[in-house]
């Protein structure tokens, strides 16, 4: 049999460097050696050269120039290159990288688990709640998975010790903070009165971008960003009471988003809020006026690679551009003919007066022809 590593060991300070070892056969002599590390869920595989001392190797991976995504179970394992002979890898190994800047205290409750360093266990057992009362929403919109793997919930203490991990981990979450790939969420709670109303709107949200992934696969990144949101929205238990306010205003000023817009991504400025409040509302209406069944068939028809704008017709019956003018009008009571008239208006000006300027200008001329033939006046 061929000689393999023994005792690998992996010690790291997250965002910082990753030290690996491991111990070798006292008589092994080897010409080279590699390491070869993986994140979960990544298609990248990174390689480094490790470092041959009598019976061990080492080797330090720099994770600010190659951060590992955070939370991930990383896969590793050795390429040893004998002289003279063929080279031969060692077996798998795996660690788990999260933030251990904390201590972490943990609560289970299958298929959730909370992970907190700041609060008493009566505040974990408050986000467990509203995770499982979240989950009983969520199977009540559409039709979900079996929920057969286990959820980790990352409590942060404050928002700025949340965006360090998002920054020193590698991680691209545009919209909320779910990694749904690893049935993962990071959520900022700090103490204080709102904290409460904060676990029903936030767990339930995020829970919601994970349970989706888990219910249609990697085809989840297929559906437009406002269903998704728009999903996650309606699953909080307590709605965003901005919202409304938002609408109306944005209704008042004729400024609401058309949601074609944001089928692909939501806006970077202050206009994410008005999206947000478009989404959540809009599914809103698509629940009551299809029911489950029917929001299940536009996420399948989503889910399927159908285009933004044809994907609900199979379903509803309407595309998209229809759907969103009945929800305007039901909903949001716009007079869409009303709004869509007066931004018209210009236009329709325009268009009357370059037809009528040849009617005026022919008016004229047949005036100056009548006036060029009449006989001229006597004089007596």
């Amino acid at each position: 049999p061929l000689p393999q590593v023994n005792n690998p060991l992996v010690e790291y300070t997250f965002g910082g460097q990753v030290n690996f070892s491991a111990q070798l056969p006292p008589d092994l002599v080897l010409e080279s050696a590699q390491v070869f590390l993986r994140s979960q869920g990544e298609a990248q595989t990174i390689v480094g050269d490790a470092t041959l001392l009598p019976g061990q190797l080492t080797y330090t991976h720099d994770l600010s120039s190659q951060p590992l995504r955070a939370f991930s179970t990383i896969e590793y394992w050795y390429r040893l290159q004998p002289p003279g002979a063929e080279a031969y890898t060692s077996e798998t190994y795996t660690f788990v990288y999260e933030d251990n800047r904390f201590t972490w205290q943990t609560l289970d409750s299958p298929p959730f688990r909370v992970h907190w360093y700041d609060g008493e266990i009566s505040f974990a057992q408050d986000v467990l709640n509203a995770a499982q009362k979240g989950a009983e929403r969520a199977n009540k919109v559409i039709q979900l998975a079996d929920q057969d793997r286990q959820i980790d919930i990352y409590v942060y203490a404050s928002g700025k010790e949340m965006q360090s991990t998002l920054l020193l981990g590698g991680l691209d979450w545009v919209a909320g903070h779910a990694d749904p790939e690893l049935y993962t969420m990071v959520v900022t709670l700090p103490p204080g009165p709102s904290q409460k109303s904060e676990i029903d709107r936030q767990i339930p949200h995020e829970l919601m971008h994970i349970l989706m992934y888990q219910a249609v696969g990697p085809d989840y990144y297929g559906l437009p960003t406002w269903l998704k949101e728009g999903l996650a929205s309606y699953n909080e238990l307590r709605p965003n009471p901005e919202y409304y306010t938002i609408l109306q205003n944005a209704v008042e000023k004729e400024s609401l988003i058309p949601l074609t817009y944001l089928c692909q991504r939501f806006p970077s400025d202050q206009t994410v809020y008005l999206a947000y409040a478009e989404a959540s509302s809009f599914v809103s209406y698509l629940f009551l006026e299809y029911g489950p069944s029917g929001l299940q068939a536009i996420v399948n028809g989503y889910a399927a690679g159908q285009g933004c704008e044809q994907a609900t017709l199979e379903a509803t019956g309407l595309t998209l551009n229809e759907l969103e003018t009945d929800w305007r009008r039901t909903t949001l009571g716009e007079d869409v003919l009303l709004a869509a008239f007066e931004k018209l208006l210009p236009w329709l000006v325009l268009i009357a007066l370059a037809l009528l300027a040849p009617f005026v200008l022919s008016l004229a001329n047949l005036g100056a022809r009548r006036a060029a033939k009449a006989p001229a006046p006597r004089v007596s």
